[in-house]
């Protein structure tokens, strides 16, 4: 079993795991691996082995870890295929795993198993979910402004003129 490690340019590392576990962060004392990038914490990830099973444990970081674009906290359970992603550096674990007889996980999306298996793509800096409620959010902020505007408009164009409404008040 081993970890690959894909940073942003497609460089690639190998760590072995061999049981013992594997601490991931930006420090440089105190971790088995070391991402020197600014969003990557001192001491970010730490992968561990129990009963034939991996885990990956978000450590408090700033930025988060994600697995298969989720943000996790505290621990949680992965198999081989399933992309880590620690700030920009995508990790994958290759190999035998979850061979502890506990049930499969579900499979992870395509796009997640697409990066898994070499394919670049785009970091789910923000998920996708928040990215489309943004995006309707942005829409619906820019239809209100226009009807504003529009309302406006339409009164100025068809409200009383300044010199009707003072003839009107004349004696």
């Amino acid at each position: 079993m081993k970890l690959v490690i894909e940073d942003e340019s497609g460089t690639k590392s190998t760590i072995p795991f061999s049981g013992s576990a594997i601490t991931i962060g930006r420090a440089t004392e105190g971790v088995t691996f070391r991402l020197a990038d600014r969003n990557v914490s001192r001491r970010h990830a730490r992968f561990s082995l129990a009963n034939g099973t991996v885990w990956v444990e978000d450590l408090g970081s700033s930025y988060g870890t994600r697995v298969n674009g989720e943000r996790i906290t505290g621990k949680r359970k992965i198999r081989a295929g399933d992309l880590v992603q620690i700030g920009d550096y995508d990790l994958v674990l290759a190999g035998q795993a979850d061979v502890g007889g506990a049930p499969p996980l579900p499979p992870a999306p395509a796009d997640v198993r697409a990066s898994a298996l070499g394919a670049r793509t785009e970091p789910a800096s923000a998920g996708g979910r928040a990215a489309v409620v943004r995006l309707a959010v942005m829409v619906a902020l820019a239809a209100l402004v226009a009807g504003a505007a529009a309302g406006f408009a339409v009164g100025k164009l068809t409200g009383p003129s300044r010199a009707a409404v003072s003839a009107s008040r004349a004696p």
